[in-house]
């Protein structure tokens, strides 16, 4: 049978993968590995692939024996050839937590998550040559990873020893130990699942892991320790970059029929809106209580979400400056205006996120640490926070305000270079950490009182508060109507859910209070269409609009601060955030994103509008002089008044 086997595998690679095979004949003994395509093998031989699939313990003995009988151009042997197995079926790929353990165990499976915590590469004793030191009978073990056992007795001169390992007489080879954790229970904050894999050989340090992003895995899932309730663990047998980025996602007809829809027919929607842009519509799906009809500074609030969900460009340019795209928002706000339930939607819809509350990590949690304990048996792991394993989303921070100073100063260095630069073993290394980030606080003592500015009443520092792009003060408002306005909202999306749940019959009202304006998939397909755009300025007078606005907004200071800045007393005494071109970057990212959310592929004057009242916003919130009112109500140069804003419990 077992030749049989062999040759099954054999006249395989011989018909169909010969180019490989001759490929890796050329490379080895540098290159031991053997990727093989499990769909095209099922093609060739159904029935050895599934047994390939159902006891890959044996069967890849076997398939190591095919490729060392395949005839060969060159005059090599592929004794320690490894086969790696890639593109599984849907049936056995999956993610932590989300299968049977005890079902499954024995099985190949491909194992999709994110890379919660990762170890050095270290040596790893394979087989160990056990020198008896009566003797010197040398007895062989061979083990797994986390085993070490002493032979029983020696058997040459069968005394229960003593035993030293002789170095030169084993065998090693690379190994390092991942924690494979579920991407979307890692998105959402809470308790995750996760898994531990275990690399050997070629795999150890392999190119896909370094940075701690989304990997596939396939590997055998084995039980491993003892007693009743032994922990499922899988032995990696190849790994692979998880995921298309965003260039390279493909959409269904539906998909590409509702993009132009978007674009070219945003009015037949069902949104409460008055001829409406494609943007709207995002926001009014967003958050249909915010925007329908409600105060302008709320739906400014929903418009800043929507625009960090699709942001702007990231890119390097030919002199090697680098060009933030990922837009950085927060939401300071009085407890129950609503700011944590937007936070965990724009973390469930964005096609990346990961989430945290700031009270319950630490700095490394938000960003990344080296740290020793039992996982790495004793040496240094790897742990991402929140922050890296956003890359290329939104990092979402709740009670942002409760992290410490320690974190807050890992964020800041973070949030410039979006890198993060660690030091493990005396190596230097860097982590990527391309994202934006939502956070949201609360104010010191709980609520904001009248005589107290933004920045005192936060306790955040100014240097954290400038890398913000936007930061929207939400304060809970008591103006009647609105007050009114949202009761009736909520109270009849409850009566209409509550009918919905218990097969009651819905009425038009009720229809209309629960049904989304865009699923959640079509939001995210909408996301991933927008980032797939590059728009640039239409003509000139787009960039001159920006810097005409940043040059007034620059110069517009109250006396003041422009008394205490020609103190010549080494100190500063500006703004509480200052006006730089750091306010400029993010008028231009703010721009560029509402070209995004509007499909478009050129940024125009509407964008530069939208830019200008959100960043104007943001700096009236902070007690800078508005110099572009547009949307709080016109005006010029003026101070910002308190100012409230409806919100939802």
């Amino acid at each position: 049978m077992s030749d049989e086997l062999s040759d099954r595998v054999a006249q395989y690679l011989r018909w169909q993968v010969s180019d490989k095979v001759a490929l890796l004949a050329q490379r080895y003994p540098d290159d031991t590995s053997l990727t093989l395509d499990w769909t095209d093998l099922a093609r060739w031989d159904p029935t050895l692939a599934e047994d390939i699939l159902d006891a890959p313990d044996s069967m890849l003995d076997y398939v190591e024996a095919g490729i060392r009988d395949t005839p060969l151009p060159v005059d090599v042997s592929l004794g320690q050839a490894t086969p790696r197995f890639e593109n599984l079926p849907e049936s056995h790929t999956t993610a932590p937590g989300e299968f049977s353990p005890s079902d499954r165990r024995g099985q190949l499976l491909a194992l999709e998550g994110q890379i919660a915590k990762r170890t050095q590469v270290q040596p790893r004793l394979v087989e160990a040559a056990f020198e008896c030191q009566r003797c010197g009978t040398l007895t062989r073990i061979p083990f797994e990873p986390g085993q070490f056992i002493e032979p029983f007795e020696c058997v040459g001169c069968e005394t229960k020893g003593p035993f030293r390992v002789n170095p030169d007489q084993s065998r090693y080879e690379d190994y390092q130990k991942l924690l494979l954790e579920n991407p979307s229970s890692a998105a959402l904050g809470g308790d995750t699942s996760d898994i531990i894999a275990h690399l050997q050989g070629d795999l150890a340090g392999h190119g896909a892991i370094a940075n701690c992003q989304d990997v596939v895995l396939v590997g055998e899932l084995q039980f491993r320790g003892g007693g009743p309730h032994p922990e499922p663990q899988v032995v990696v047998n190849s790994v692979q970059a998880a995921g298309q980025t965003y260039q390279d996602t493909e959409f269904t007809a539906d998909q590409r029929a509702l993009f132009e829809r978007l674009r070219e027919r945003p009015a037949s929607f069902d949104v409460d809106i008055e001829n409406p842009s494609t943007a709207d519509v995002l926001m009014a799906a967003a958050a249909p209580k915010f925007v329908s009809g409600s105060h302008p500074r709320d739906r400014q609030v929903v418009r800043g979400l929507v625009l960090q969900l699709v942001s702007a460009s990231t890119f390097d340019g030919p002199d090697g400056s680098h060009y933030r795209g990922d837009v950085h928002v927060l939401l300071p706000g009085d407890p129950g205006t609503g700011k944590s339930v937007l936070a965990k939607w724009a973390a469930a819809v964005a096609p990346r996120s990961a989430f945290a509350s700031g009270e319950r990590v630490s700095g490394p949690g938000l960003t990344a640490a080296a740290v020793k304990d039992d996982f790495s048996d004793g040496g240094f792991s790897i742990e991402p926070g929140v922050l890296v394993r956003a890359h290329e989303g939104i990092a979402v921070v709740d009670e942002l305000d409760k992290a410490g100073d320690d974190a807050i100063e890992k964020m800041h260095s973070a949030l410039a270079d979006q890198i993060l630069p660690l030091s493990l073993g005396g190596q230097s290394m860097t982590l990527p950490a391309e994202c934006g980030l939502l956070g949201v606080c609360n104010p010191l003592g709980g609520h904001f009182s009248g005589d107290v500015s933004l920045v005192e009443a936060l306790g955040i520092n100014s240097p954290l508060l400038s890398r913000f792009d936007l930061i929207m003060q939400m304060r809970s408002k008591q103006d009647r109507e609105h007050v009114r306005e949202l009761a009736e909202s909520m109270i009849r999306t409850w009566s209409a859910s509550l009918k919905d749940a218990t097969g009651q019959a819905l009425s038009e009202p009720d229809a209309e209070a629960i049904d989304p304006i865009l699923s959640m998939d079509q939001y995210r397909a909408v996301l991933l269409r927008a980032r797939q755009l590059h728009p640039t300025p239409a003509n000139d007078n787009v960039i001159e609009a920006l810097a005409a606005w940043f040059e007034e907004q620059k110069m517009a200071l109250p006396e003041r601060y422009r008394d205490a800045l020609a103190n010549a007393d080494g100190q500063y005494h500006g703004p509480p955030v200052p006006v730089t071109a750091r306010k400029l970057g993010a008028a231009r990212r703010v721009a560029q994103a509402s070209a995004r959310a509007n499909l478009r592929e050129e940024i125009t004057m509407a964008d530069v509008e939208v830019a200008k009242e959100m960043v104007s916003r943001s700096l009236a919130d902070l007690d800078i002089p508005i110099v572009h009112n547009a949307g709080l109500g016109g005006g010029d140069v003026q101070r910002r008044e308190p100012a409230d804003l409806t919100g939802v419990s």
